[in-house]
């Protein structure tokens, strides 16, 4: 049973794209092509590199107890630098091309020059990596083929289109990061960067007007990702879309993992049917007629790169 994905972002929230992804194997599933934004970019690169999820959980869990921002001397303006992140992506992707991984993969990013989306699916896959986790402001933009870039969730919060265009014979299954537990409210919302220090310090700059704008920014950043992200989905239908109940983590809160990974693992249980029944002969001969009379070429909203260069489609 083939199908595409489209992966969300949503910051430490794409932990339970792994649990997507465990359950999708456990039900014998054969993800053909992933189309990922920011986290989902992340994960989606290194699960096409051939990594288990086991494999990416032991980074992750690596990762949560070393959690480095440093920035470097070359950095674009941000205030946390990509530090120990990188120099892990670095360790498990090294100079691996688009073209040497094992599932086709496609990332996506914003260009600050044009405003236009850019597909990534060329050249290095740690640099387009670093460019689609570039939350604006937080994380350093990155640059490729002379363009500026930083997170493709700004405009395509879930990259449906792009995971169709890649395989448009199979089922996309889409995961969305940002439907909360039922009973959470809003006023729950902790800062998306978690401050270090003793309890007691954390609670007296909490009240800082700064902190306290810097929080409202976010949240409103949030409600603004979160209804663009149900708009996309209704524009591109998506055949399954799976939603974990994670809308309430911030986007680099500390996380439990394993909650995480249940989260992921309930909400694709909870769609296996729908993805089977999207699978089957009657629906793979629709798509084909479709694919036939439907034009598949890169819409004219998006930008590709080649060979360093961006290229605007035509």
């Amino acid at each position: 049973m083939e199908i595409s994905l489209a992966l969300g972002g949503g910051g430490v929230r794409g932990v339970a794209h792994l649990g997507v992804l465990r359950t999708l194997e456990k039900h014998n599933f054969e993800v053909k092509a992933i189309a990922g934004t920011s986290a989902g970019g992340l994960v989606g690169a290194v699960y096409a590199a051939g990594y288990s999820t086991e494999e990416i959980v032991d980074f992750v869990n690596d990762m949560d107890k070393n959690r480095s921002f440093e920035r470097h001397s070359n950095d674009h303006p941000s205030l946390l630098g990509l530090g120990s992140v990188a120099n892990k992506l670095k360790e498990l992707l090294g100079d691996r091309t688009f073209d040497e991984l094992k599932i086709p993969f496609a990332a996506t990013a914003v260009s600050l020059h044009s405003g236009k989306e850019i597909i990534l699916t060329k050249g290095k896959v740690i640099d387009a990596v670093l460019a689609t986790i570039a939350v604006p402001g937080v994380f350093p933009s990155q640059e490729i083929g002379g363009n500026v870039l930083i997170d493709g969730g700004v405009i395509d919060p879930v990259p449906v289109q792009v995971a169709r265009w890649m395989r448009p014979d199979l089922p996309v299954v889409a995961v969305m990061l940002h439907k909360p537990p039922e009973n959470w409210t809003p006023e729950e919302m902790p800062l998306p960067i978690p401050l270090p220090g003793p309890t007691s310090i954390i609670e007296r700059l909490t009240k800082l007007r700064p902190v306290q704008a810097f929080q409202i920014f976010s949240r409103s950043i949030e409600v603004a990702s979160s209804r663009l992200t149900e708009l996309t989905l209704q524009l591109y239908e998506p055949e399954v879309v799976i939603t974990p109940e994670v809308g309430h983590i911030g986007l680099l809160q500390n996380i439990n993992v394993q909650q995480m990974l249940d989260a992921g693992i309930n909400a694709t249980e909870e769609t296996i049917s729908q993805i089977k029944a999207e699978t089957n002969w009657m629906k793979r001969m629709q798509r084909k007629v479709k694919q036939h009379v439907k034009d598949t070429r890169c819409p004219e909203i998006w930008e590709n790169i080649e060979k360093g260069k961006i290229i605007e489609q035509k």
